[in-house]
């Protein structure tokens, strides 16, 4: 090799030995055939001879294929109805004899499919199939259940059930609680195609299959404190007047009950000379007494106070305006009373002036000494 040949060689190969090292840390498309592709700048992907499609995953087929695929490059898979190197020559698919002998003819399309005209009575894409009890007389099956008539050549129809249900047309719901589906000691109930499953402390999910943490169900009642224990359940820190495990007992009644024996031994342990008790217990009968006593609860709860109130309001206000109504009757009586006075007095006295010379004798009729009919 002569230096020329040398230096044009050295000149084609030294762009690769630099770019090769550049060319291993770029990142193809996403996607990209690992072995049909490769890539040379990011987010590319260039197909291997043989091999097309964006990322590289479909084969060339042979050159001039027309109704053919290809798994690998080069390869002219035929579709149905073609044969040929090139898929190019129609089949005639009715030589075969692919419909059943319930056909009267089969008939071919012309780009390789066929049509079989089935005789009466019979269905399907060969005319294999018979129109059965499920077609004539409809599915007799409930809840969702399939019919079977064997392709339409069983003499009645039978079903096929969905889970939880049985008989012979899956009208039987089942139990969906025998067995137990319920994990942890889990009480089931059935209800309708399902089931509920209530779960002891401590575990939930659908099945009572998953561990919780105790106080996660919140089993403190009346307001209890839930304390978790790990590995130990739970404690519950109730309020006053509350006792049990859940805090679900109250002592208010018991303490009644114990005020109440206790007033009637008290006058049997009044006859008792000599006897006296001791400090504690006579401390824990008076805490007892003292207690009941403030719990007691009022003649009147608080709404029954507001109702009252509203109730003597409305009376009050029914009273006044019943006087006020009274009143202002009177006293329009009254007043047109007192101007009709006002007037005859003064029509006497103007009579009187007038005829100072004679005598006369005049007599005033008051309204109070009419009888006046009421309207």
């Amino acid at each position: 090799m002569d230096s020329h040949t040398a230096k044009f060689v050295g000149c084609l190969f030294w762009p690769l030995v630099v770019y090769l090292p550049l060319a291993q840390g770029v990142d193809c498309k996403p996607g990209c055939h690992q072995v049909n592709g490769f890539c040379e700048v990011s987010n590319e992907c260039r197909c291997q001879p043989g091999w097309q499609g964006p990322l590289c995953d479909q084969c060339v087929p042979f050159p001039g294929c027309l109704h053919g695929t290809c798994v690998k490059p080069g390869q002219c898979m035929c579709e149905e109805g073609w044969i040929g190197s090139r898929c190019d020559t129609v089949v005639h698919p009715c030589s075969s004899k692919p419909c059943s002998n319930y056909s009267r003819n089969c008939v071919e399309t012309g780009n390789g499919g066929y049509i079989c005209l089935c005789s009466q009575g019979y269905m399907g894409k060969n005319c294999q199939m018979k129109r059965g009890p499920c077609i004539v007389n409809g599915s007799p099956c409930q809840n969702g259940g399939t019919c079977l008539d064997d392709d339409g050549f069983a003499p009645y129809a039978s079903c096929m059930c969905l889970p939880g249900f049985t008989g012979q047309f899956c009208e039987i719901d089942m139990d969906d609680c025998e067995p137990n589906p319920c994990e942890n000691g889990g009480t089931c109930t059935d209800i309708g195609k399902s089931f509920h499953c209530s779960c002891p402390l401590g575990y939930g999910g659908v099945l009572c299959s998953n561990r919780i943490p105790a106080c996660d169900s919140s089993p403190c009642e009346n307001g209890g404190t839930c304390h978790g224990h790990h590995g130990r359940g739970f404690k519950c820190i109730c309020k006053p007047y509350f006792v049990g495990a859940t805090c679900g007992s109250s002592t208010r009644n018991t303490s009644v009950n114990v005020v109440a024996k206790h007033r009637g031994n008290h006058n049997h342990h009044l006859h008792l000379r000599g006897h006296r008790k001791p400090a504690q217990q006579q401390e824990k009968e008076i805490l007892t007494i003292k207690e009941t006593i403030e719990n007691r609860q009022s003649l009147l709860t608080k709404s029954q106070v507001i109702c009252f109130m509203v109730l003597s309001f409305l009376t009050c206000l029914v009273v006044l305006g019943t006087t006020g109504i009274i009143f202002f009757s009177k006293f329009e009586v009254w007043l047109a009373n007192a101007r009709y006075r006002q007037l005859l007095h003064k029509e006497r006295d103007c009579f009187l002036k007038a005829n100072d010379d004679e005598n006369f004798s005049v007599t005033t009729i008051f309204p109070e000494k009419i009888n006046q009919t009421n309207e």
